[in-house]
């Protein structure tokens, strides 16, 4: 350096603090401020970014200073983990003024992206010893492609007792939801029994998490007998349709001239109908043939919701 070039001290910071955490492979804006502290215009200096360990030629993102600060676009690390950066200013020589290199370490943490898992189009009851089928779909939470991954349904014991694969589409009316429909073997016994579904993507090219989730099925004997229900208004004797009828777990629902069918294995049961703006009483009804029966719901008057201010 020659006598009449004069060197100026520059101090670097963030203008705004890097999130803790970050989801790997996602996109992060790094905003800097460089100032010299004789207060000279350093705008046009370059600012990088390069990894601790990196050489300064492999800069993972770059940028210039206007009016002392900069915005640095750039990718985070495609690896779970801690990692350090540094934010390198300079050096900038001009007019006779020597503005050194500045560094600003920046840590940050990766992790993976959130997997989340569904199932529906769940049947219950399932008849012992019978096979059943499920749907369970998968999403990320980066909208990338899950198809092709596989899903394990576990019984409560944890052994796998069937496998599915992500299809190619995701369900109709979601943008990024796979899915599969998985086929189980239903137990032996009755009871209420808890499965898990469970997804490793470890096959994608970006960290994900496990995900797990878990759904429940009555299992209960085989059917026997039928239960023929028609349902209809006590004063008009009128047929009601899209009645809940339930009997424990068995369920069942009028069509449009009243009637349900239910079929059951031999027992007692409890026979609730539920529609809104009609009640009807439990009755107990013993299934040990087919049977057919009429149950009269007596019409109510549906809640007024502003009948507390009209008092």
């Amino acid at each position: 350096m020659t006598a009449d070039v004069r060197a100026h001290a520059t101090t670097i910071e963030m203008i705004e603090p890097v999130p803790p955490e970050v989801a790997v492979g996602a996109g992060i804006i790094l905003k800097v401020k460089v100032s010299c502290a004789a207060g000279c215009d350093l705008d046009g200096t370059p600012v990088r970014v390069t990894a601790a360990e990196a050489a300064v030629e492999s800069a993972l993102g770059t940028g210039a200073l206007r009016d002392e600060t900069a915005e640095i676009t750039l990718e985070a690390p495609r690896q779970a983990g801690d990692h350090t950066w540094n934010v390198v200013c300079g050096p900038h020589p001009s007019a006779g003024i020597r503005h050194g290199e500045t560094s600003l370490p920046v840590r940050i943490r990766t992790i993976p992206h959130a997997t989340s898992l569904a199932v529906w189009a769940i049947p219950s009851p399932v008849a012992m010893g019978e096979k059943f089928g499920i749907k369970a779909g998968a999403k990320s939470s980066a909208a990338v492609s899950l198809a092709g991954l596989n899903i394990e349904v576990c019984d409560e014991t944890g052994a796998v007792v069937a496998r599915g694969r992500l299809g190619a589409a995701p369900f109709p009316g979601t943008s990024a939801l796979y899915w599969t429909e998985v086929e189980l073997p239903a137990p032996a016994a009755e009871g209420l029994y808890a499965w898990s579904v469970k997804l490793a993507p470890g096959e994608l090219d970006l960290p994900h998490e496990h995900a797990s989730t878990s759904f429940s099925v009555s299992i209960v004997r085989p059917p026997e007998h039928r239960l023929t229900i028609k349902v209809i208004e006590k004063d008009t004797a009128a047929p009601i349709a899209n009645a809940q009828v339930r009997l424990g777990v068995f369920r069942g629902a009028t069509d449009q001239s009243g009637l349900a069918q239910v079929d059951m294995p031999r027992g007692v049961y409890d026979l609730n109908v539920w529609k809104i703006g009609y009640e009807a009483p439990t009755r107990t009804v013993e299934l040990n043939r087919n049977i057919s029966l009429e149950v009269e719901v007596l019409s109510v008057p549906e809640e007024n919701p502003d009948a507390a201010w009209l008092m």
